[in-house]
């Protein structure tokens, strides 16, 4: 019987941030556990996404301490793992989440699959005025099955998948928003050290599963803090318009 999850993918051969999964954050949590935790909140099974890289061997015992599953798979290709992580546990619906999101918002990610069940879409798309790590996409069965028709290739880097999407030509629709949710100047993902000093500030103050409002909350009164790593927004989006232009 086909089964919903939430697929977290996660790697360590990040060039910009090197094993930055595994980081201690706060405490004895890591980047990876911090995530989970809050992934468990969803309540659906929650899946390991990594390579058969050597270097991915380490979330075998992450994943068996926190008793989540685990796939491994192509390295480069992302869709083409999420596609054979669909098929090794015949997945109908799935958030994924993104290994550098630790503020992923759990609720966000509840709407999302009831959204992407209700409208039987592809894909549920994150707007461009969401804060940068609280979401990133609901997709179904036949969305992966579209998306690996035009990226089947072990070695092709899908690193960023918006491209793809556009090639696919995915049936999709957007998530709604809480007015908390967008349009502040806020960046809640791990890509370079200032990201790593902001996470390791901020979950010193709050709790590693504090909901959406209350890391909201907490950035907007205490701004030294929202600002370690803004200023990193810039570089971050440049980066993936480029990673883009590169695909044919």
């Amino acid at each position: 019987m086909a089964i919903d999850a939430c697929i977290i993918t996660v790697r360590n051969s990040s060039t910009r941030l090197p094993n930055k999964a595994i980081i201690k954050i706060f405490n004895e949590f890591s980047a990876i556990d911090i995530l989970i935790k809050r992934a468990q909140k969803i309540e659906l099974p929650v899946i390991i996404a990594t390579s058969n890289d050597p270097s991915d061997d380490i979330f075998e015992d992450i994943a068996q301490n926190h008793d989540v599953k685990i796939f491994r798979g192509s390295l480069l290709n992302k869709i083409k793992r999420w596609h054979d992580c669909f098929t090794h546990f015949d997945i109908q619906n799935a958030l994924l989440v993104d290994g550098d999101d630790l503020c992923y918002n759990y609720e966000i990610g509840k709407r999302a699959i009831s959204l992407i069940k209700k409208l039987k879409v592809d894909m549920v798309l994150n707007p461009s005025n969401i804060i940068c790590g609280f979401f990133t996409y609901a997709l179904n069965r036949n969305g992966i099955i579209k998306l690996y028709d035009v990226a089947r290739s072990e070695n092709l880097d899908t690193d960023v998948i918006h491209k793809f999407i556009q090639l696919a030509n995915l049936n999709t629709s957007y998530i709604n928003l809480n007015e908390n949710e967008c349009n502040k100047e806020i960046r809640l993902t791990l890509d370079y050290v200032e990201d790593l000093n902001f996470f390791k500030k901020l979950y010193e103050n709050i709790s590693i599963t504090a909901n959406g409002n209350d890391i909201v909350s907490f950035l907007e009164n205490n701004i030294p803090i929202k600002n370690i790593n803004y200023h990193k927004q810039k570089d971050f989006l440049d980066n993936q318009k480029k990673f883009n232009k590169s695909i044919k």
